[in-house]
């Protein structure tokens, strides 16, 4: 059997405002690239549909990305900060970002093994905007009684 060349969705999700666009790629490493753009993922999937029957292209899967992400913040020129706050606000650790990783969504939480502890990735216009908007989502996360939990804000 021949060897196949690979093919897979990327997808650009919509939620709310934000755009999705549906990109069907192909190939690996260096051989990747884009073969289309859609904005329906039922439009991609019949391009990919199209090819059916062919042996030279084989399907991997979807993947979700958000188009122009953290648009309003990055337009505010806001940066990406970091920060470790306890359940009665003491923030213990906060930096600027220097790195992309969990700033894909804007705001994103998180609670340490124990549970001790938030962790919050937001964009702030600096340190001390970045530490009102952790307590404000502490404050709001208290009172949902959701200290710990994975998603505490998701719905509300």
């Amino acid at each position: 059997m021949p060897k196949v060349k690979t093919k897979k969705i990327l997808i650009i999700k919509t939620n709310n405002k934000m755009k999705t666009m549906y990109v069907v790629t192909s190939g690996s490493y260096s051989d990747y690239g884009i073969d289309a753009i859609f904005d329906t993922k039922e439009l991609a999937q019949k391009f990919i549909d199209s090819f059916k029957g062919n042996s030279y292209n084989e399907f991997n899967g979807i993947e979700e990305f958000i188009l122009n992400p953290n648009e309003l913040d990055l337009k505010a020129n806001r940066k990406p900060f970091s920060l470790r706050m306890d359940v009665k606000g003491n923030v213990t650790e906060i930096e600027q970002s220097s790195s992309a990783y969990g700033h894909k969504y804007g705001l994103e939480i998180s609670f340490t093994y124990k549970k001790d502890y938030m962790n919050i990735k937001c964009y702030a216009d600096d340190d001390i905007h970045a530490v009102k908007i952790a307590n404000e989502k502490r404050t709001q996360i208290l009172a949902l009684n959701r200290w710990g939990e994975n998603n505490p804000l998701l719905g509300h």
